[in-house]
């Protein structure tokens, strides 16, 4: 006879347990990892945190989560009421944002999620979205949540240069978030004012140059009309005529006043002008994350784009810019 075996989850001793408040900041690094393939922990918590711990998970990884609550229970209502503004045309959307609660952690990541979907699909209008920006940069929320949903209000207000939401925004959060502000405080001079000069290295022939943004030439070698400034990412992007791809290295070490690629971005640096050699064209690696922060350009990809005489007209970045330029 086989003997019963407890399965290793359900005979954790009381103190393997976790707070939920814990547990949660685990689950939610995981999901903010850089790594979609790293699978999300599953903490030891109390008996009665453990759906709360479900709900939260099944939001990290369902585009429409479980409701493990049980029925009646005010976690089970506000799950039920997430789900079905989940399912609901944009008509109701208003409705069910200003009725609904959010004291779940995995309410808040499901409407964040849910949000982020159905831009790419439909994107929203300003008054919508800041409708929901705003229900998740509640103080009940998880505070990652809350900062993705105010990281996509400011790419926003910057993309739309609404001032006003800007500056809303900055009374409510400018204390806590001083360095965020002050990025973006910078990147609201530029629209309409010539490019900041950046130390960048030509490529191919990998050689240091200072140059203004509109001064680039373009992936194809011509003039710039557009900057895509992004990371590479193992494969070129598709680039249209007339833009000019800006790397950023991986590492951002380079102190930006050398003239020498340092240790760490030297070899990145010659591995990226060979591609670039092969492809035949033509590309600028950014060594210093110092020197693209001092411009606020640090929330990639961003593309900037550029009018007449090589004025700035718009900077998309982060959220709001697009996949692809």
């Amino acid at each position: 006879m086989i003997p019963f075996t407890v399965p290793p989850h359900l005979s954790q001793p009381a103190s393997a347990r976790i707070p939920l408040r814990e547990a949660i900041e685990q689950v939610l690094q995981d999901f903010d990892s850089d790594n979609p393939a790293l699978p999300l922990r599953d903490p030891a918590v109390a008996p009665t945190d453990r759906p709360s711990l479900r709900w939260l998970r099944s939001a990290a990884s369902k585009e429409r989560p479980d409701n493990p609550f049980r029925r009646g229970t005010a976690a089970f209502k506000e799950a039920a009421a997430v789900l079905a503004l989940l399912d609901s045309d944009r008509s109701h959307v208003p409705t069910r944002l200003a009725g609904l609660s959010l004291r779940e952690a995995g309410s808040a990541l499901a409407v964040w999620r849910w949000a982020k979907r159905r831009d790419k699909v439909d994107p929203w209008a300003p008054p919508m979205r800041n409708l929901w920006e705003d229900k998740l940069m509640d103080k009940e929320v998880p505070a990652m949540v809350r900062g993705y949903a105010l990281r996509h209000a400011l790419c926003f207000a910057l993309a739309d240069m609404d001032e006003a939401r800007f500056t809303s925004l900055k009374s409510t959060w400018g204390d806590d978030e001083t360095s965020l502000f002050t990025s973006f405080q910078s990147l609201f001079g530029l629209p309409g004012g010539t490019s900041p000069i950046l130390r960048l290295w030509e490529l191919p022939d990998l050689q240091y140059k200072d140059l203004r943004l509109d001064a680039l030439r373009s992936w194809d070698g011509g003039e710039s009309r557009n900057i895509w400034i992004c990371p590479d990412e193992g494969s070129f992007p598709s680039l249209p005529p007339g833009t000019a791809w800006v790397i950023p290295s991986t590492t951002g070490l380079q102190n930006s006043a050398n003239t020498e690629l340092g240790e760490y971005e030297r070899p990145a640096g010659k591995a990226l002008s060979m591609r670039v050699t092969m492809a035949s064209r033509h590309a600028y690696l950014a060594p210093s994350r110092a020197d693209l922060e001092a411009h606020g350009l640090v929330l990639f990809p961003i593309l900037v784009e550029l009018g007449p005489r090589g004025i700035i007209t718009k900077i998309r970045l982060g959220d709001a810019a697009p996949a692809t330029p």
